[in-house]
């Protein structure tokens, strides 16, 4: 544990910024988390399919205890970046000793396709926060048609596949992968849950048409059509008379689009399966060949970006990403990725460090966010105990920080929520899912949610 006391600003507060706090707090420094939503968890409470209560469950009893520690200071309901309710700026000249930036990715990923602006084109993670409660998108409406193309294979777009078939039971669900099916990003454990709704002669179709591809790349056809139906015999948890589709080796090319702007196809281009080095995955490449998937709902699965309004300096070289010290660097090669880093002045911001989604967009699951996360608070702690060429120029304490925050929040007319408003927010949801026999009950708007903290006071 540090001799000396600092306080850190903690941006955001999902699975990175929760495990950051804890690691910062357990070394005795206060942390000040400063969160967009009302609630915490970040896409541990929004982005986790509302079914799977004891994965959320016991990700929620870890980040109470954790946030439920006194030298963790709260402040959910509050927005950081440029025309928001604070900036960086200012954050960052509040007095605060390191400033961590654990927002996530929180920027929407799309193709540039032409069409890609029609009704009926939507983003997963639009249908994630809306399934999961996360206002404002709990409570937007989503018109979604009869069949559906959702791009990308993925955890993710296998959540839009079990939202589709279970909740809003289409006509078909159709995943579009640039890849063959070996080399789906998807879990074993994902694919089991929608494999019930499988139409799985269209798949067998499917994997006869690109046969070929297969073979080019020694990967038997047979042996990846049982990997793929493995669990087709599996029910649905709710009957459904949704088709999930698949196919292959197609990538996106246009939205397809009717006079009224309204989807109603998606061109592929075919690709092919290129052998590489031994061990490898196969690479692909695009052939003159395209088609045109009937669709009147297209989904794009295809992961989440920075989100560059936040006011730090962006590396237009690195995907639109926060700039962090590049490598190598000389003072400490051995710690070249979590501060970020200035490419006007041409070094480091010194006392503020990315960590998480933040850093490098959609990679991994929570192990992983927690695992980046610790990894950069040790960078944290080390900056702190003086072991970079500049450290902490000597902040000021918690409580003053704290007060000028609510000083000025107050002056905005903005009103924080603290960790016990959130406890007493819980409280009546849990109340009331007990009440109508659910497993979870959520308020699906900001302003139910501040009614009820403000009436349970």
């Amino acid at each position: 544990m540090s001799e000396e006391t600092y306080t850190i600003a903690m941006l955001g507060a999902g699975p990175a910024a929760i495990y950051g706090a804890d690691k910062l707090a357990s070394e005795g420094h206060d942390v000040v988390m400063l969160n967009r939503d009302i609630k915490p968890g970040g896409l541990a409470e929004f982005g986790i399919y509302p079914n799977k209560h004891r994965m959320k469950g016991g990700l929620r009893t870890v980040f109470r205890r954790i946030l439920d520690k006194p030298n963790i200071h709260y402040f959910g309901n509050i927005e950081v970046g440029e025309d928001a309710d604070i900036t960086m700026d200012e954050v960052r000249s509040l007095g605060f000793d390191a400033v961590v930036v654990a927002v996530g990715a929180q920027g929407t990923r799309w193709l540039g396709l032409e069409g890609e602006d029609a009704e009926g084109v939507f983003h997963a993670k639009d249908f994630v926060y809306h399934f999961n409660k996360l206002p404002p998108f709990s409570q937007k409406e989503f018109a979604v048609g009869d069949d559906v193309c959702i791009v990308g294979f993925g955890n993710v777009a296998l959540d839009i596949v079990h939202w589709l078939s279970c909740e809003e039971k289409v006509d078909s669900a159709t995943i579009v992968y640039r890849r063959g099916p070996n080399e789906r990003s998807c879990t074993a454990r994902e694919l089991k849950i929608v494999s019930g709704a499988m139409d799985v002669e269209q798949i067998r179709a499917e994997i006869d048409r690109i046969a070929p591809e297969l073979d080019r790349v020694d990967q038997d056809p047979d042996e990846a059509f049982e990997d793929l139906t493995e669990y087709s015999d599996e029910p649905l948890e709710t009957e459904s008379p949704t088709k999930f589709r698949v196919a292959f080796l197609r990538s996106p090319e246009r939205v397809v689009v009717d006079g009224d702007n309204r989807v109603e196809g998606l061109e592929v281009r075919h690709n092919e399966l290129v052998p590489t080095s031994e061990g490898s995955r196969p690479g692909v490449e695009g052939t003159d060949e395209t088609s045109v998937i009937d669709c009147d709902t297209v989904v794009f699965a295809i992961g989440d970006k920075i989100d560059p309004s936040l006011g730090l300096p962006l590396n237009p070289e690195w995907h639109g990403e926060y700039a962090t010290v590049p490598e190598p660097w000389e003072a400490h090669p051995e710690r070249p990725r979590y501060m970020v880093w200035d490419p006007e002045r041409e070094e480091p911001l010194w006392d503020t460090f990315v960590v998480g989604w933040a850093r490098k967009a959609s990679d991994g699951l929570v192990g992983k966010a927690k695992q980046d996360s610790e990894q950069g608070c040790e960078e944290v702690l080390a900056f702190l105990d003086g072991e970079f060429p500049e450290g902490p120029d000597g902040g000021r304490s918690a409580d003053a920080i704290i007060d000028e925050l609510a000083e000025l929040l107050g002056g905005r007319d903005i009103a924080p929520v603290d960790f016990e408003d959130v406890q007493r927010l819980e409280s009546v949801e849990e109340d009331i899912a007990e009440e109508r026999g659910q497993k979870e009950f959520k308020f699906a708007s900001n302003e139910r949610m501040l009614e009820i903290i403000e009436e349970s006071a």
